[in-house]
Order: structure tokens, then C-alpha cells, then sequence
């Protein structure tokens, strides 16, 4: 483990520095599943056997028109909210989240939209649950991460609630293979365990790290057929906020950011496919973390936020394996609010990230102001490629990304919301660009 500590410079000013236990079985647990030939016919593995050919390997090489806007879908033609994206088999992607009956679902979208399959979770405990990652592996597996109420009891003035993290594995065709859950004691009366997690998944394990406030980070790795390889607790500072970050690599390894006191500070750490330290940084600066992404060989990728007086100003750095910022590079957007931006790293090194970015209201807007979907591509070097933005239109204009997705031939698959015609709720988003 390597530690240093770093004073940055103000980031207006920075300039690209020389520098990435259950058995496999059927469960009987509230799940409906179906398939849907909506767009296109599947080519995707169809068998639950695990002998399946493995889907096209990433493209990494730059392609032309970057950025493009090839389809989009939103509202009634999308599950629910679905804010969490995988890479799938022959160009397609896995979208997960949320319906609004409170239950999880994950579907599989070949490259043009179409449904190849679709199942909704309701849970073991019939209580709300919620998809919180999704991974495919390079056989086309599909594994989803869920949030799972077990129990909810409300008083006139407080209630206990507790929950589990769960991680569902599905074969190829959608057919559900396991369900695991993560086992830990009751949360105390009056109490409340409300779980984050990430997902990761190569073929050989399953990778799920999940963090609570004022908890520890648990590193788990399971098994193809969901049981438990290895349990470890990530070493971490005991003084970070709630504004935690955290990331899963494909291979296990685990990315963390967060603001820590005693001293206060910005704290960067990564860790390895077992759960040991790899490095750590603790940044002299006031910024905010928005996301933190898992690269190759110890690497990582932080968005941040800073005070740019007035409103905000975003920036993007990358840490090399031993910890050394190898570029910062600042972002053309401006907000009021924080961004948590959502992305993925490609297998060149290249980042796409998808948030948001205010611009000036249309003189109808019946809110005074504007918030449009924003997506970026930034080279291994930190230099933008390309930017996408998309307006979500009146009466309120106002939405955001929530995070991307590299498919197998290199576009790149969005997420996103944005509030709706009633002014109260907002409704799903989901594009595809080419990735350039």
C-alpha cells in the first residue's frame, strides 16, 4: 500500500499534466418474467447451461461521428426508472432499477431498443425493493444487485427499517439461475440499515462491495453458482461522510472517494480484486466527490465538484496504480447543484461520463431554468473527443444523465430522467450515441 498527500492546484487554472451463500438453483421469490420481440430478432446465448459463446470484444479504436444520437426511448416505453447499464453480448445492454410498485427490474435491449427479455423482482419479503447495478460477464451472464426491504414498521413518530443487499444471476435467454443474500444481524428496534452497493462480474467470480453510513465496506466475492469465495473489510478511513463514491472493476477491485475529517480532506483510495489496499491519496482541497470509476492496473477516474462563484464548476482527474494524478482536466459546465456523474471507462483507457448541464430557460419555461442532458467522451489523456446535449423539452426542460455504458461495437448507451409535463414527477430516459 502506497499513501501520499497531495495540494491541488485551483482547478481553474490546472492544466493537463504528464502522466488508469446460495446454490445454483430456481427460487420461487415474487419474480414474473417474460420476452418480447419488439425490435429485431436475438442472437444473444440462449442456453442456462453456461455453455455459451462469448458476445463481440470491445471496440476500442476511435470511430467517426462521436456522439451522434442514434434512437431514444423514454416513459412508457422503458420498465421504470432504470439507471443502472451493463455491456451484453452482441451489442446489447442490461438496464436495471426500479419500477413504481417499489420492485426491482432488469430487462436485456438489443442494439436498436428492442426487448430480447425482461423479469421484475417483487422480492422474498413482498416489501420495496430496488435494482442498484447490474453486470454482465463475458459469457453473457447477467447478475443484478438489489436493495431488498425485509422489514418496515412505521410509529406516529418513528419506525425501523432494514434492508439486504441481494444479487440475482440470470443466464443468458433470462432464465433466473440464484438468488444470494447478504447475511448480517437484525438492525436494532428504532433502527435503520439502508445499503449501497456495487456489482462486478468476470466469469470466473462475482464481486459485490456494500457500504451504510457509519459502516464499514464489505468486499465480497462469489462464486458462479453464488457461494461465498471471500469476505473482507475494505480499510478505509473511519471519518468519511455520507458522501461516499465507490466503484467496482470487472475484475473485483474496488475505487473509493469520499470527504474525510480529522483533517478534512478529500480521500481517494483503491484496493484490489481481494479487498487489500493498493493506494490511498488525501487531496488538500475543498472539492466534492461526484463519482469515482475502477480502472485497469490500480488506475482510477474521479469527477469533482468546486466552488466557481458563482455556482459550480466540474473537473475530471485520473490517478495512475501508484496513486499520482496523471491529468486533471476541467469541464465546459456550469451548474448550481452538484453533479454525480455517471460513466464508464472503455478498454482503451477513454472515459464517458453523463450528467447534467444548466443553460439558459426558453423564454416559456415555466420554471425560469433549464437543466439539459450532457454526455462527454474524454481521451486517455484527458482531452475531450467529444460532447453530447440533449434538450428535454417544455414545459420545465429540466433533467440529467445518470450514467453510460460501452456496447460491444463501442456506442454508448445513456440513462437518464427528466421531470415530467405535471411538473411533480419525473419519467425515464435511455439513448443510444455512437461512440466515436
Amino acid at each position: 500500500m502506497t499513501a501520499a498527500k497531495i495540494a491541488v492546484i485551483p482547478l481553474l487554472s490546472v492544466l493537463v499534466a504528464c502522466g488508469g451463500g446460495g446454490g445454483e438453483s430456481e427460487t420461487d421469490d415474487g419474480s414474473t418474467s417474460g420476452s418480447s420481440s419488439e425490435t429485431g430478432s436475438s442472437s444473444a446465448p440462449t442456453s442456462s447451461s453456461g455453455d455459451v459463446e462469448t458476445g463481440d470484444a470491445p471496440a476500442c479504436a476511435p470511430g467517426e461521428g462521436g456522439g451522434a444520437l442514434e434512437w431514444s426511448q423514454s416513459a412508457a416505453m422503458l420498465p421504470g426508472f432504470v439507471p443502472w447499464l451493463a455491456a451484453g453480448p452482441d451489442d446489447s445492454v442490461a438496464i436495471a432499477g426500479g419500477t413504481a410498485a417499489g420492485d426491482a427490474v432488469v430487462e436485456l435491449r438489443d442494439a436498436a431498443g428492442g426487448v430480447k427479455w425482461t423479469d421484475v423482482y417483487a422480492g422474498a419479503h413482498g416489501l420495496d425493493d430496488v435494482a442498484l447495478d447490474v453486470a454482465v460477464d463475458p459469457e453473457g451472464f447477467v447478475h443484478v444487485l438489489v436493495r431488498e426491504v425485509i422489514l418496515s414498521v412505521q410509529a406516529e413518530t418513528m419506525g425501523t427499517t432494514d434492508a439486504r443487499l441481494v444479487v440475482l444471476r440470470y443466464a443468458p435467454d433470462g432464465a433466473k439461475l440464484w438468488r444470494w443474500e447478504h447475511e448480517r444481524p437484525p438492525v436494532e428496534p428504532w433502527g435503520s440499515y439502508d445499503p449501497e452497493g456495487k456489482l462486478a462480474a468476470d466469469g470466473e467470480a462475482i464481486t459485490v462491495v456494500e457500504w451504510a453510513f457509519d459502516q464499514p465496506f464489505s468486499h465480497v466475492r462469489l462464486d458462479r453458482f453464488g457461494n461465498v469465495k471471500a469476505e473482507t473489510t475494505l480499510a478505509a478511513p473511519e471519518t468519511l461522510d455520507f458522501r461516499v463514491r465507490l466503484d467496482v472493476g470487472a475484475d473485483g477491485s474496488t475505487a473509493i472517494a469520499a470527504r474525510a475529517e480529522l483533517p478534512d480532506r478529500l480521500w481517494v483510495g483503491r484496493f484490489d480484486a481481494s479487498g487489500a489496499p493498493l493506494w490511498s491519496v488525501d487531496l488538500e482541497s475543498e472539492d466534492k466527490p461526484g463519482s469515482v470509476f475502477a480502472a485497469d492496473d490500480g488506475a482510477a477516474f474521479l469527477t469533482a465538484s468546486f466552488d466557481a462563484d458563482p455556482g459550480l464548476g466540474f473537473s475530471a482527474r485520473k490517478f495512475t496504480g501508484d496513486g499520482a494524478i496523471a491529468w486533471t482536466q476541467p469541464l465546459a459546465i456550469e451548474s448550481q447543484d452538484d453533479i454525480a456523474f455517471g460513466g464508464a471507462v472503455r478498454c482503451d483507457g477513454a472515459l464517458v461520463l453523463a450528467g447534467g448541464a444548466d443553460k439558459p430557460p426558453q423564454p416559456d419555461n415555466e420554471w425560469g431554468q433549464r437543466r439539459d442532458l450532457w454526455v462527454g467522451l474524454l481521451g486517455p489523456d484527458g482531452a475531450l473527443l467529444w460532447s453530447f446535449e440533449h434538450e428535454f423539452g417544455g414545459p420545465f426542460s429540466w433533467g440529467d444523465g445518470n450514467t453510460a455504458a460501452f456496447t460491444s461495437s463501442g456506442a454508448v448507451v445513456v440513462s437518464g430522467s427528466f421531470l415530467g409535463e405535471d411538473g411533480g414527477n419525473y419519467q425515464p430516459w435511455l439513448g443510444r450515441l455512437s461512440g466515436g
